[in-house]
C-alpha cells in the first residue's frame, strides 16, 4: 500500500511514497547489464539478467562500507525494488551474501540486526572468504 500525495503532472518526484505512486500498476522491469564500476574506490561488477541485478564486490568490508553509505533507507530501497519486480543480489567475490527486493525472503538474523526486508545468506561470508576469484 502506498500513500497518495498531491502532485502536479510535471513536478519532480521527491519522496519514495511519490515514486511508488508513480510506478504502481506499471509492468515489472527487466534489466540487462554487464558493467564494471568504481564506487568510493571499490571496483565492482554489475550484471543484470531479467528481474535480478547481481552486484559483485571485492570483499565483505567493501560491501559493508558501501551498504552503510546508501543514500536511502533499506526499507525504501526494498519497497522500490519490489514494486517494479526487481531483486538485487549482493555478492562478494562471486558468492551471494544478501538479497533485497521482490524475491528476497527476509531472514530472522536480518530482522534482529534491524536491516529490514533483507535476506542474508548465512554461509555467504564464509564461502566468499575461502573462494578464489576466477579470472
Amino acid at each position: 500500500m502506498t500513500t497518495t500525495t498531491e502532485r502536479r503532472n510535471h513536478d519532480p518526484i521527491e519522496t519514495v511514497a511519490e515514486l511508488l505512486d508513480a510506478i504502481e500498476g506499471r509492468p515489472s522491469l527487466g534489466v540487462e547489464a554487464d558493467l564494471d564500476v568504481e564506487v568510493d574506490g571499490y571496483g565492482l561488477t554489475v550484471v543484470g539478467y531479467d528481474d535480478v541485478v547481481a552486484v559483485d564486490l571485492p570483499s565483505l568490508p567493501a560491501a559493508l562500507s558501501l551498504w552503510r553509505r546508501l543514500p536511502a533507507d533499506t526499507m525504501d530501497v526494498a519497497a522500490a525494488l519490489a514494486s517494479v519486480g526487481l531483486t538485487v543480489e549482493v555478492q562478494t567475490r562471486g558468492v551471494p551474501v544478501a538479497r533485497i527486493g521482490a524475491a528476497a525472503d527476509p531472514s530472522p538474523v536480518a530482522r534482529r540486526l534491524g536491516l529490514g526486508p533483507v535476506e542474508l545468506v548465512p554461509e555467504g561470508p564464509v564461502l566468499a572468504a575461502v573462494t578464489r576469484r576466477r579470472g
